[in-house]
């Protein structure tokens, strides 16, 4: 065994001494075989040194090589530094992507979004210079095999689209869906159907905030604190994060006063009610992003994947049967963060 060792010891170094002396290729040039088999060669020991680098763009490629794995809970630094010192399984996690073959649209959105406008600059002097290779010949030919029609998709607009907006009850998805993109929290309309429209979340997997039934229990019957409603309410949306469930705040014909009454930080936090603040940064440590406020030990236990990390498809969605002139003069009050929601009326008639 020991001389098995070592023999493959020695073959791992020449892989990487003749690895050396090739004239190292431009972007653009290998194709994601050619790349991936120059990875296959790297030596441990790099990307363990990788893990102490300060270079944006090293850092940057190591992040991208998070996402190209398949990892969507932490594409942070800090993750990336911890996969380098276990370098090993780390390499074997790239090698099992096949040169790409496993990039599906949502990876190839989150690496996306780490590179944002950046680009993949790197000299061949770099220690992380093959990973940039593999990401730049993998990322090339996953868009080589689009279909015409989305090979030139028109870029995204540079700004959101105007609320409040009006539509249909079909169209409520797509609408939604829009509204997360732009990291908003939707103020759904009803116009007096809010119960056809809440009949709708409970149907799509939506965890539950009943408004009447927090304002029944606390302020009519009496029958819980405020003190046990704010657990009570965090409980319910840490159990979304865990499991990646989208909340829905049914507020039927009320305008319970989530804002003075039942927000607190460490249980219940205003931010709840703004998407994109709440989520914080998804580079950041989660113990730096705001909605891990409300995670305790005992969450953490039985936390599914990476622990305490947001699961995706988690989302927050209000729904009121006011119209959109009484909302605007009863909800600002209650809900924090109102001014910045994304407000969806529903035409009432669609409903039928």
């Amino acid at each position: 065994k020991g001389k098995e060792a070592s023999k493959e010891a020695s073959k791992t170094k020449a892989d990487a001494a003749s690895l050396a002396k090739e004239a190292p290729p431009a972007f653009g040039v290998l194709s994601p075989k050619q790349a991936e088999e120059r990875v296959a060669k790297m030596l441990p020991s790099t990307l363990e040194a990788l893990a102490e680098s300060t270079s944006e763009q090293e850092q940057l490629i190591l992040r991208l090589m998070l996402a190209y794995i398949g990892e969507k809970d932490d594409l942070s630094w800090k993750n990336a530094q911890q996969s380098c010192k276990d370098a090993k399984k780390f390499l074997g996690e790239m090698l099992e992507m096949e040169a790409g073959k496993y990039i599906t649209k949502l990876i190839m959105q989150r690496m996306d979004k780490i590179l944002g406008d950046a680009e993949m600059e790197l000299t061949p002097e770099s220690k992380a210079y093959d990973l940039a290779l593999l990401l730049e010949a993998s990322r090339r030919e996953w868009k080589k095999s689009l279909p015409p029609e989305e090979k030139v998709k028109p870029k995204e607009p540079e700004v959101p689209p105007e609320w409040p907006v009006k539509i249909g009850f079909k169209e409520l998805k797509q609408r939604l869906d829009e509204a997360a993109a732009w990291e908003k929290t939707a103020l759904v309309v009803c116009c007096g159907h809010a119960k056809e429209a809440d009949t709708y979340f409970t149907y799509s997997g939506y965890s539950q905030i009943d408004a009447k039934w927090v304002l029944g229990q606390t302020m009519i019957k009496k029958e819980v604190s405020v003190e046990d409603m704010q657990e009570e309410l965090r409980k319910r949306v840490v159990g979304a994060l865990k499991h990646g469930l989208p909340v829905h705040v049914a507020m039927s014909n009320t305008a319970v006063a989530f804002k003075k009454t039942f927000c607190r930080e460490d249980k219940f936090p205003l931010c709840f009610f703004k998407d994109k603040e709440f989520k914080g940064d998804p580079a950041a440590p989660k113990e730096e992003r705001p909605y891990f406020s409300m995670v305790t030990k005992e969450d953490l236990a039985d936390w599914p994947g990476n622990i305490g990390h947001m699961k995706e498809g988690y989302r927050m969605v209000v729904t009121t049967d006011f119209d959109v002139e009484s909302a605007k003069e009863f909800l600002p009050d209650a809900l924090p963060h109102f001014e910045d929601m994304a407000i969806i009326e529903i035409e009432p008639a669609s409903f039928k």
